[in-house]
Order: structure tokens, then C-alpha cells, then sequence
């Protein structure tokens, strides 16, 4: 597969979701190396170094990105800081693949998208629900034309409890972009926009709530909301979009909701069928349900994924985008994309209004 020398990654940002990254840079032993990490609490990221066999560890991204010794870097720090890390990673001669979201107002993304096109490296989005089987499955149905005209989708990840206490930034809407709809709805966002082939959003209906967080209720089983935490974000956001092909999308995506369980599910209307991917979040365990008649008669077909790799092969691709020199799979353009998306429904229920989307 091209170029056998492994890449060699440098790990900006050593909190929770970091982990996951390095695990599946663990099983990739052929293809990368985890060459480096650093994080404002230097302590934390000299844990994870010691843990996981890194070599350098940093304080300061800057001193990382002037390391000769990293060839790409996975950006993981708070939402507010992906865009300026992109833009100096891609500037400082690094591949980059960023955490979503991609940016937290979507006029960051004409930075990113030309630093990206003048240093000529690559930049990718880590979304990672592209990358699981059952999505892999889809889009070949999908593709074929299995289910006919796709004209509706709805699609959401609700949680019954689940607002991330963890860390105050969260909370505060200047630096995280927004709560569950910017955290959660922009995974099924993306995933349902690709599977339908990334048509335009053209117009949205939105409304955000805020109905437990202010209550210092909703934070995750065995977690307590730090006590000068200021709740700025939405704990529950819905959206009916418009695409320019004609079809429409239903949005709903919560942090803490009076519902039986936390699910994630993407459910498409077609002239030639239907279908139904729901996965359970906590094991992964996917379903799929296709709904289809044959001859006049319900002919139905239920598959199940057992899906525990999706970011090994996320990783995979990054690494193959760089050593193949070819287009990744979630582009800095489709994050704008959903950038706008994001945007528009907080406008719309600012302004209890239709918002237009300009292309």
C-alpha cells in the first residue's frame, strides 16, 4: 500500500477522548507511531506517554508542531481551540486529523480549508460513525439504488442522562459551540447527510432547550456538575431541514431526556424500501432493519453488526489519505457543511424563524 515507513502521529490535547485515538493507533503497529502528546496539564499527558510507550511529551502544541520527528497530528483540545491548532498544524507541515466538530462558527472553515490547499497535506475530520459497518453497509445499498428515491430521513442520538460533567468548558456555549446538538447531532448530521450522498441543506426549522443543565440535573451517573460551572448551552435541540434535492431530514439529539434509554438511530423513506440503523451506544450492538416487499408481499430482512473497530479503520484511511496522496472521506468541505447546518439551527431558534442557507 504505497509507502511502508509507519506515521509517525503527535497527539495534541491528553483528555477522555484521546484514549480512544490511542487505542487505535495501538492496533496499527504497521502504519503509525505514536511518536508524541501534549496537553496544557503536562502531567496528564506524561500519564498517558508512560502508559502507552510515547516518546515525547509537551506542554505547548507549538513545541510538538516544531518537532521534526511528527509527521501527522490528531487534534483532540476543546472545540473552541480545533480551528487555530488546525490552521498551525497544516501550516507547521502536518497531516491532521481533527476531532469534531471542526469548528465551532463555520466562517473558521475558510482558514482551515486554505491552509490545508497551501501547505498541500492532508486534513480530515474524526467521524467516526462513517467508518462502522453497518454504515459501510448502508451506503452500498444506498448507492446501488436498493431503496429508490430517498426522500425522507430522520435521525438522532438521544440520551436519557448524560450531560458531561466533567469539565466546565462544556457548559459554556462560547467555547464548546453548543451543547448535545454540537456534541451528538453532529455525528448523526454528518452520517446521514453522506449516506444520502451530501446534498445542500438549503433551509432549517430548529428549537434548542435547556430544561435540565440549569437545573444541575442530567450529568452522567457517578458524576457532580463542578461547583462554578455556568450553564450556557441547550441539553435538548430538534431541526427539520430542507435539502436542495428535494428531501427533508428530522433532527433530534438530547443530554438528558425522560426517555426509556439512550439510542442512536438514522431511519430513510425510499420509493423502493425503508430502513432502520439503530445501535446500542453502550456495546456498540447495531441492528438493521430493511423494510421492502417482494411480488406485492412484506419481504423484510434484519441484520446485526457487532461493530468494535470503527476508529482503527478511521485511522487506517487517515493514514492511507497521507501515504496514497488520496481525497479522505470526511473533508474539511463537508465539514463546513455541517458547520452551517449547526449555525443555522441555533439561529432559527434564537429568532423563531426559518433559516435560509446560502451555498
Amino acid at each position: 500500500m504505497g509507502n511502508t515507513i509507519p506515521i509517525r502521529l503527535g497527539l495534541i490535547g491528553a483528555g477522555g477522548i484521546s484514549k480512544e485515538h490511542i487505542k487505535a493507533a495501538l492496533a496499527l503497529p504497521e502504519r503509525v507511531v505514536l511518536q508524541a502528546i501534549c496537553d496544557v496539564n503536562e502531567q496528564a499527558a506524561a500519564e498517558k506517554a508512560k502508559t502507552y510507550g510515547i516518546r515525547e511529551v509537551y506542554r505547548d502544541y507549538k513545541e510538538l508542531l516544531a518537532s521534526p520527528d511528527v509527521d501527522a497530528v490528531i487534534i483532540t483540545v476543546p472545540n473552541f481551540l480545533h480551528a487555530q491548532v488546525s490552521v498551525d498544524s497544516l501550516r507547521a507541515g502536518k497531516h491532521v486529523l481533527c476531532e469534531k466538530p471542526m469548528v465551532t462558527k463555520a466562517e473558521e472553515a475558510d482558514a482551515i480549508i486554505r491552509a490545508r490547499d497551501e501547505s498541500g497535506k492532508q486534513f480530515m475530520v474524526a467521524l467516526n460513525n462513517r467508518f462502522r459497518q453497518a454504515a459501510q453497509w448502508l451506503h452500498e445499498r444506498i448507492q446501488s439504488g436498493a431503496f429508490g428515491e430517498i426522500y425522507y430521513a430522520k435521525t438522532g442520538w438521544v440520551r436519557r442522562r448524560g450531560i458531561p460533567a466533567w469539565g466546565a468548558w462544556f457548559f459554556d456555549r462560547e467555547r464548546s459551540g453548543g451543547g448535545p446538538l454540537i456534541d451528538l447531532g453532529v455525528h448523526m448530521l454528518d452520517v446521514t447527510f453522506w449516506l444520502l450522498g451530501n446534498p445542500n441543506p438549503v433551509a432549517v426549522t430548529g428549537k434548542t432547550y435547556a430544561k435540565f443543565g440549569p437545573r444541575r440535573q442530567g450529568a452522567w451517573p457517578g458524576t457532580a456538575f463542578l461547583p462554578n460551572a455556568v450553564y450556557t448551552v441547550e441539553d435538548f435541540a430538534s431541526a427539520f431541514i430542507q435539502l436542495e434535492n428535494d428531501a427533508t431530514v428530522l433532527l433530534e439529539t438530547s443530554w438528558a431526556s425522560h426517555i426509556e434509554e439512550e439510542r442512536a438511530y438514522v431511519e430513510f423513506l425510499g420509493t423502493e424500501g425503508g430502513v432502520r440503523w439503530e445501535w446500542n451506544v453502550a456495546d456498540n450492538r447495531q441492528e438493521v432493519k430493511w423494510f421492502r416487499n417482494e411480488h406485492g408481499v412484506p419481504a423484510d430482512v434484519t441484520l446485526h453488526f457487532d461493530d468494535q473497530s470503527e476508529r482503527v479503520a478511521l485511522l487506517d484511511h487517515f493514514v492511507t489519505s497521507i501515504t496514497e496522496k488520496t481525497t479522505p472521506l470526511c473533508t474539511a468541505e463537508q465539514g463546513l457543511m455541517i458547520a452551517k447546518v449547526l449555525e443555522a439551527i441555533y439561529e432559527s431558534s434564537d429568532q423563531g424563524r426559518q433559516v435560509r442557507i446560502e451555498w
